[in-house]
């Protein structure tokens, strides 16, 4: 009769094992599609993360520069004068002046000296808060002789008082301010 109980209870385990086993194996499967749902979701929602921002940045750019034109002015600020002079003579090679060259740290009226198209440019830098007078101007107009330039120039990321544009233009003289800058800074090469 022992044997018999003990049968039985062989048979009543086996079920169970079996039970148990395709209870696991549902409850995995369950838990499985539920994890497989949330790993299709959080996948898509990193993948549409990633997208909106490679698209957002280049888009903030555009927008920043088409409806505030100072935004990257803002940057050019914080630089120091010696830091903005480096900014424009990168830029200048960026924009097709061949030997461009800063002046030594005390310069007499020219900052940067480049050429293009044949002529050789003097160029005073100016990292203004406010406007850019006259001194400039004839900072750099008088230095044209001691570095043995052609023509004259005066970047800014300010505005040009009224007399400064004047004596510029008597002078042959190109004045960029912080507009053109700007657009200098849209249409590099």
């Amino acid at each position: 009769m022992a044997r018999a109980y003990h049968s039985r209870s062989d048979d009543h385990a086996g079920f169970i094992v079996v039970i148990l086993l395709a209870g696991t194996v549902w409850v995995y499967k369950a838990f499985m599609l539920k994890v497989e749902h949330y790993a299709l979701i959080f996948a898509i929602a990193c993948s549409m993360a990633v997208a909106l921002f490679l698209l957002y940045k280049p888009f903030k750019a555009i927008r920043s520069w088409h409806r505030k034109p100072s935004h990257r002015a803002e940057s050019i600020d914080s630089m120091t004068g010696l830091q903005f002079e480096r900014y424009i003579a990168t830029l200048l090679k960026r924009r097709g002046f061949t030997n461009v060259q800063l002046t030594e740290q005390y310069d007499l009226g020219v900052d940067i000296i480049a050429d293009k198209e044949g002529i050789t440019w003097g160029i005073q830098v100016k990292r203004y808060s406010g406007l850019v007078k006259a001194e400039a101007v004839r900072q750099v107009v008088t230095a044209l002789r001691i570095y043995q330039c052609d023509q004259a120039m005066v970047i800014t990321n300010s505005e040009f008082s009224r007399i400064a544009t004047e004596l510029a233009d008597s002078n042959d003289c190109l004045l960029i301010d912080k507009h053109q800058l700007v657009n200098w800074l849209s249409t590099s090469y």
